[in-house]
C-alpha cells in the first residue's frame, strides 16, 4: 500500500516533542530541592509536559501519514495511550531527579523514559482502524525501542548534569529527537497491507477531523507551557526587587526607596540559604566555588556539591564581593581565590576550579579581559 507523508507536519511533531522535553525537563531539573506536595505537583506536571508532547507528536505523525483508505482510531485505546506516557515517564523523571544521578539511576531513568516513548507507539499504532492491517519488522522494531532508550538517557544526562547553560535545551531537543527518532524509525518498521473485506468498527472511534481537534488542543497547552516557562519573572512596576538573604545580613536593612528616589543598594551577604534534598544550608561567602544561573534561580557549587538557590544569578552578584566573584559568562560567576587554571578555547575559554573534581566554567569571549585583569594574566 502506497503511502506518503505530510513534510510540514513532520516538522511540527518534531518541534511539539522538542518543546514538551523542555518543559519537563526544566521542571525536573527542580525537583531535587523540592519536598512534599510541592514536589508532586512538579512532577506531575513535568510527566504531563512530557507526556503530552509525546502523545501529540506521535498524533500528528499520524496525522502527517496519508493512506489511500479512510482512517479511524480506537477511543479506548487512544485514551490508554495518553495516560500510558504521562505515567512511564513520570516514573522515569522520578528516578533521574531522586539523589545524585548515579549511572545505575542514569540508565533506569533512560529506559522508563525510552519503554515509555516506545510503549505509547505501540498502543497508539494498535488503536488505528481502518481497511488495512499493520506487519512489523522485528528488527526495526527492536531498532526503534533503542533509539528511544539511548536519546532519552543522553538527554536525561545533559539535562540533570548541568554545568552549562545549554545543556538543558540541548537535553530537550535530543529528548525531542528521541520521541521522533523512535516514531519514525517504528514507522518504517510498519508495512500497511490491504485487505478486501472492510473492518467492521465494534467501539467508539475518533475520526481524523476530530482526532486533529483533540492534538490541536493538547499541542496548544503544550506550547502554552513552553511560554510559560521561557517567560522571565519581572517585578511589579514601583516595587524594587529585594532578594530573599537567609541570616542577619537582612537585619535592619532598609528595603524603601531614598528620598531621591533611587532604591537602597542591597545588603553585603554574610551568609547564603542554598537547598538540597530537602534540607536548607547555610554557605559563607568564602565557601562558594561558583555559581550558575538555573532559570529564575541559581545553583551554587561549594567545591563538592550543587545547591539549590531561590534568588537570579543577578541578585547574588549585587550581594557579592566584585573583587573575589568575576562574572565571567551570562549564566556563571566565579570565585577567583578558587581558580585552579585558566584555559584559552579560541575567543573563549574555561576556568578549573581547585576542588576534588574537575570542574571548569565557561568564560565568554566579552568577559575574558576581564576575568583576565582580575587573575593578573
Amino acid at each position: 500500500m502506497l503511502i506518503t507523508y505530510d513534510p510540514a507536519l513532520i516538522a511540527l511533531s518534531i518541534l511539539v516533542a522538542i518543546q514538551g522535553g523542555y518543559v519537563s525537563l526544566q521542571l525536573a531539573c527542580r525537583l531535587p530541592h523540592l519536598q512534599g506536595v510541592r514536589r508532586k505537583g512538579i512532577l506531575a506536571t513535568a510527566a504531563i509536559a512530557l507526556g503530552g508532547g509525546i502523545w501529540a507528536m506521535h498524533f500528528i505523525g499520524m496525522l502527517a501519514l496519508e493512506l489511500p483508505v479512510a482512517v479511524n482510531y480506537d477511543v479506548l485505546l487512544t485514551l490508554v495511550s495518553f495516560l500510558v506516557s504521562i505515567l512511564v515517564t513520570g516514573v522515569g523523571l522520578y528516578i533521574a531527579s531522586y539523589g545524585r544521578l548515579t549511572r545505575v539511576r542514569l540508565f533506569s531513568a533512560g529506559l522508563f523514559m525510552g519503554l515509555g516513548i516506545s510503549t505509547m507507539h505501540y498502543v497508539g499504532m494498535a488503536a488505528v482502524r481502518a481497511n488495512c492491517v499493520i506487519d512489523y519488522s522485528p528488527p526495526l522494531v527492536a531498532l526503534s525501542v533503542a533509539v528511544g532508550v539511548a536519546a532519552a538517557t543522553l538527554a536525561l544526562w545533559l539535562a540533570f548534569t548541568p554545568r552549562i547553560g545549554w545543556r538543558t535545551m540541548a537535553g530537550a531537543v535530543i529528548m525531542g529527537l528521541a520521541i521522533s527518532g523512535m516514531h519514525y524509525t517504528a514507522m518504517a518498521a510498519a508495512t500497511f497491507l490491504p485487505v478486501e473485506v472492510l473492518i467492521a468498527l465494534s467501539a467508539p472511534a475518533l475520526s481524523q477531523p476530530l482526532l486533529a481537534i483533540v492534538v490541536a488542543v493538547v499541542t496548544f497547552l503544550i506550547s502554552g507551557f513552553f511560554l510559560l516557562v521561557l517567560l522571565p519573572e519581572r517585578p511589579q512596576a514601583g516595587q524594587p526587587t529585594t532578594p530573599a538573604v537567609a541570616g542577619p545580613a537582612l537585619a535592619g536593612a532598609d528595603e524603601r526607596a531614598t528620598k531621591d528616589g533611587t532604591a537602597a543598594m542591597p545588603p553585603a551577604l554574610e551568609r547564603l540559604a542554598v537547598e538540597k534534598n530537602g534540607r536548607t544550608i547555610f554557605l559563607q561567602p568564602q565557601q562558594i566555588f561558583a555559581i550558575k544561573a538555573e532559570a529564575h534561580y541559581s545553583r551554587v557549587f561549594d567545591g563538592r556539591d550543587d545547591y539549590f538557590c531561590s534568588q537570579s544569578l543577578s541578585a547574588l552578584q549585587s550581594q557579592l564581593d566584585p573583587q573575589v566573584f568575576v562574572r565571567v559568562h551570562r549564566s556563571h560567576i566565579v570565585n577567583i581565590q578558587r581558580a585552579r587554571a585558566f584555559e584559552k578555547e579560541r575567543a573563549q575559554g574555561l576556568i578549573h576550579l581547585d576542588c576534588e573534581s574537575d570542574h571548569s566554567v565557561p568564560v565568554s569571549r566579552k568577559n575574558l579581559p576581564k576575568l583576565r585583569a582580575a587573575l593578573g594574566i
